[in-house]
């Protein structure tokens, strides 16, 4: 380097290069229109004249600006020295970006290509300015078409007519990162925010190894796997801390709309984070992954990466220890935490949200933080995304509100506990067992209409705080192929992400037995139920089934089932306690209910049918007259088709 070019080393190359912009758009309108025009006085007021050399003539500040080429530091000089661009291609770069910010330089242009109105400059504008500028071999319109700066996108050459009558345009906010300027680029945000401790520890640990595969460039990206809520964006960011890159969430959209974020990623220091939507059956094609920094693909259970050189991690839940002291840090060292971390398999961040939800309802009603606020937090969490695909059912439905028979009682008890253990039961246990361990539980219940089988499923996300959704058949099912199938993963992995249980009413629907294949439409729902079944299977969540008969589920399915509970219809004593249990305080003389419970062979549904008609007959309070509760049977027979049994004809008598 020589010694004027030590004594003047560029400050801000973004800067330098604004201002020589300025100075060359000076020199070429006094040589086009002479020193009387008034637009190079306004463009000299706008360069500013401070002791950096911007106020001396042309010729020098541009030999000043060779013998100190090329720059060295920010964002520009790294952009300069990759496409190996010489001074009068650095202008045209300097041009294109200022020509989007500056008034001056706006002014300048309309009135050197006048009388046409091209907003930006043309290829013959910028090749006869430079050539006059910096002698003729300093550009032409092939040259400038065939410049890096194009062919790495940083500039794009506007409108399809002659190449000379072509403008170069730059987008704005790639102009601003490259000058230092810019914390983000339009619809893109920034992921801030969240503890690192939320991570797993062995995902913490693995941290380093993988930072150090991509800084090195052995790895081009990694895929992030996880559900909604998992923690991935919170490892992008941590990657992007140990990379020394700011996490940048960009929508798919604006990957694939705007090549200039990819440039500007490269040198503005930005770790770009998408989330690509891909479903089963269908790949990521890895568009501008030749960004030049790494890039980070946050993806569910399915869809595949067809790109070289990925990485690939899933994001593992916190095991129950860990989960105990998220919950700790927020409510105490207490049994409550305990409860909450054994009942609810959640990721970190979930676990705050849910813990902040909870706070935040206690401390407005004044009061310490309980049960109840915790299973209305996990509610919220799971509301937005589950209700597109499903019913939430947000019946409390207590011990003492169902009455079933004791075996079945104990069946949901066992359900109930099952799931409480899914995460600790594994320990101790052989190498076969860990070799198919999931934390997922499958319960069907099987029974006649009216059974409690619903009710049931209630009880059971009642007693584990758990929110319940109903899985809506018609909202699940498309007549594309392949929609379906993205349905049901998106259900599972929002169900997963806020560990919502879910009910399958009617399941015969989606897992029913199939077929021999022989008809297009037969293939196309064996493949569902396939699909179905596999993903089921490693589900980490509560599946509940209903059915009218066991008989009805694939057998596949059948052997993947955690548990079966069978409903029979209610005998004596539970018919007698149903009866009892609706009517409540209204119920009619105890004579009345025995002969109900001896001599109706109803279901608790129907008994329920009964007990509102009977009562929305009868004055509001006291007891239910039993001729009320007659006509109502009556109703309620006719109904099946059936004809009153003889002995309650004459009820209360």
């Amino acid at each position: 380097m020589s010694r004027a070019a030590e004594q003047m080393p560029p400050r801000d190359t973004g800067r330098e290069l604004a201002r020589l912009v300025r100075a060359a758009l000076l020199e070429f309108l006094c040589r086009s229109f002479g020193n009387d025009h008034p637009l190079p006085a306004l463009l000299a007021a706008e360069a500013g004249h401070d002791g950096d050399g911007s106020g001396l003539p042309w010729a020098i500040q541009r030999d000043l600006a060779l013998r100190a080429w090329p720059p060295r530091d920010g964002a520009l000089g790294r952009l300069i020295e990759d496409l190996e661009l010489d001074l009068p291609q650095a202008l045209l770069l300097a041009l294109a970006g200022e020509v989007e910010s500056s008034h001056a330089v706006n002014l300048a242009l309309a009135e050197l290509q006048a009388p046409t109105h091209n907003p930006r400059p043309t290829v013959h504008l910028c090749v006869a300015m430079l050539r006059e500028l910096f002698g003729a071999e300093a550009m032409s319109a092939s040259r400038l078409r065939d410049s890096a700066l194009l062919r790495r996108g940083v500039i794009d050459l506007e409108g399809d007519g002659p190449l000379p009558l072509r403008q170069l345009k730059m987008h704005p906010s790639l102009w601003s990162a490259l000058r230092g300027e810019a914390d983000g680029w339009d619809g893109c945000r920034a992921i801030d925010g969240g503890a690192d401790e939320q991570l797993p520890a062995a995902l913490r640990e693995q941290l380093p190894r993988v930072a150090a595969l991509l800084g090195a460039g052995t790895a081009r990206g990694v895929v992030l796997r996880g559900h909604a809520g998992s923690g991935r964006a919170l490892l992008a960011r941590a990657l992007g801390d140990a990379l020394g890159l700011r996490a940048l969430a960009v929508p798919d959209a604006v990957w694939e709309g705007d090549p200039a974020l990819r440039v500007a990623c490269r040198y503005a220091g930005w770790l770009p984070v998408l989330r690509p939507k891909v479903g089963p059956g269908e790949s990521w094609r890895g568009g501008g992954a030749e960004v030049g920094v790494p890039v980070v693909l946050l993806l569910g259970r399915d869809g595949a990466v067809d790109a070289q050189d990925f990485l690939e991690l899933s994001l593992p839940l916190p095991d129950q220890g860990e989960r105990r002291r998220l919950w700790q840090r927020w409510l105490g060292d207490g049994e409550l935490a305990d409860e909450a971390a054994s009942a609810a398999l959640l990721s970190g961040p979930a676990i705050a949200r849910v813990a902040a939800g909870a706070l935040l309802q206690a401390r407005k009603q004044g009061r310490p933080v309980g049960r109840d606020d915790i299973a209305q937090a996990r509610r919220e969490l799971s509301a937005g995304a589950l209700r597109l695909l499903a019913q939430p059912i947000e019946r409390r439905i207590d011990a003492d509100a169902l009455v079933v028979p004791d075996t079945v009682r104990e069946a949901l008890d066992a359900v109930i506990s099952r799931v409480r253990q899914r995460d600790s039961v594994w320990h101790g246990l052989g190498a076969t067992l860990a070799a198919t361990r999931t934390p997922g539980v499958r319960a069907l219940f099987v029974g006649e209409s009216g059974t409690g089988k619903t009710l049931a499923a209630s009880y059971v996300a009642t007693a584990l705080g758990a929110p319940l959704y109903r899985v809506d058949i018609a909202a699940v099912m498309n007549k594309y192929i392949g929609e379906s199938e993205k349905n049901l993963a998106a259900l599972l992995d929002h169900a997963a992400a806020s560990d919502a249980a879910l009910l399958f009413d009617e399941a015969d629907s989606l897992f029913g037995r199939r077929s021999d294949g022989k008809e297009v439409g037969e293939r196309y729902a064996n493949m569902l139920t396939n699909f179905l079944l596999s993903r089921i299977e490693t589900h980490p969540g509560l599946v509940m089934l209903t059915s009218n008969s066991r008989e009805r589920i694939d057998a596949a399915f059948n052997r993947r089932l955690d548990l079966v509970v069978e409903f029979p219809l209610p005998r004596f004593a539970e018919r007698l306690r149903l009866w009892q249990s609706h009517f409540g305080e209204r119920a009619p003389d105890a004579e009345i209910c025995r002969q109900l419970a001896s001599h109706c062979d109803l279901s608790g549904g129907q008994i329920r049918n009964v007990v509102l008609h009977a009562a929305s007959a009868s004055t509001v309070g006291g007891p239910i007259p039993a001729a009320a509760v007659l006509a109502a049977l009556r109703k309620e027979y006719d109904k099946l088709g059936r004809a009153l049994p003889a002995r309650l004809e004459k009820l209360g008598d």
